[in-house]
């Protein structure tokens, strides 16, 4: 099935993906159920709408959860629970208020230096994609700009709120943002970036990552999402909400996890997604990126799809320095930033098509297959 990125293509996709869950039998079951359960007074059901992920959020008892497991057999009922961050690695380096060029590393390992040197003019203009980490500070010099719209999800309380662009709960989502988009540091530096808050401080639930993907998943000026937090280990609850995105047209771009060998993350180890390991200035695979075989279902594959530099990348943080910390979280934005480039040249492109730009864009690592997938990205090859 044809799903182009444009922003016209993805207001006709999301439509049609709301409309299939809206005419789901076991969708509409539950619907009705949690009507006849609002009535009795027994349930509370959030107001955030959903369904283009077809999932309902709603506040109930075990009691009442067991109640609807029993009578709904074919609906799939999952408990809230906590969501983190992907945590990175600080470096043994000191802060800095300006970067050198010896700290851009990994715009050379891409391939982008020698590509703009030779006249390469992609930059990701009019482009955007959603940071759903923990928030962005905005007024960073090399951020000026970028941030078009910042919201936080509170799927607790049912809220989508609108937030300062300027500020970040932690120091990550500013470090990911400025991987991007960012000036001097970024892969797409006129990228325009939507920051959304899924993980304050660190953590979240999975309801609001959720909601989030619902939100984003019905903007079409949105083609991209970057997310570097998730759960160990491979949990099939969120895996329809990023299938229902896919359908939407946009690319899901997920970090692994910084687990190691035989350890991965969801959503980075689903099918759905391009899922990012890291790689060091030496083109090695950093110890710490989880890499795995799955078999799920009557599917075997292995995570991660590819590579990118990951090990002390220098990026923003907030108070306008840059740091170099390591993780699978540094190298999945830079994917992000290469995925709006080709989307940049080449504006038309299915969603599907996007991805396997990407992995034929690879250089082969001398590293075992399952460490490396396709390999580490570049510009062009």
């Amino acid at each position: 099935m044809s799903r182009k990125l444009t922003p016209q293509s993805r207001r006709m996709q999301a439509a049609e993906v709301k409309a299939f869950w809206q005419q789901d039998s076991v969708y509409q079951e539950i619907q009705r159920w949690i009507a006849d359960a609002r009535e009795d007074g027994v349930i509370q059901i959030a107001q955030a709408e959903t369904v283009i992920t077809g999932t309902v959020i709603v506040k109930m008892t075990e009691e009442e959860a067991a109640r609807m497991r029993e009578e709904l057999p074919d609906a799939d009922i999952t408990e809230d629970r906590p969501i983190e961050l992907i945590q990175p690695e600080a470096s043994a380096t000191d802060l800095k208020t300006e970067i050198s060029q010896s700290d851009l590393w990994h715009l050379a390992a891409i391939n982008l230096d020698n590509c703009r040197q030779k006249g390469y003019e992609y930059t990701g203009q009019d482009i955007t994609i959603a940071v759903l980490d923990t928030g962005v500070y905005g007024n960073h010099p090399a951020l000026k700009g970028r941030i078009t719209k910042a919201l936080t999800f509170d799927a607790q309380n049912s809220q989508i709120l609108p937030m300062n662009p300027s500020v970040d709960t932690h120091k990550h989502g500013t470090h990911v943002a400025g991987l991007i988009c960012g000036n001097q540091i970024g892969v797409a530096p006129n990228t325009n970036i939507f920051s959304g808050v899924i993980i304050p401080g660190g953590t979240g639930n999975l309801s609001d990552f959720v909601l989030a993907l619902s939100w984003v998943s019905q903007q079409p000026e949105i083609s991209i999402v970057n997310i570097s937090a998730g759960f160990i280990g491979y949990l099939p609850d969120m895996e329809t909400a990023i299938e229902s995105l896919l359908l939407s047209g946009i690319l899901p771009v997920c970090a692994v996890g910084n687990e190691g060998r035989n350890r991965t993350r969801s959503p980075g180890n689903y099918r759905d997604v391009v899922s990012v390991g890291s790689s060091t200035i030496d083109k090695r695979i950093a110890g710490f990126s989880g890499s795995a075989t799955l078999n799920i279902g009557s599917h075997q594959y292995l995570v991660p799809n590819l590579v990118a530099p990951g090990k002390d990348i220098y990026s923003s943080i907030p108070g306008d320095k840059y740091e170099a910390i390591s993780g699978t979280s540094m190298a999945t934005p830079i994917v992000s930033g290469i995925a709006a480039l080709i989307l940049e040249e080449y504006p038309n492109i299915e969603v599907l098509d996007l991805k396997e730009e990407l992995f034929a864009r690879c250089e082969t690592l001398q590293a075992p297959s399952d460490r490396q997938g396709y390999g580490l990205i570049q510009v062009q090859l």
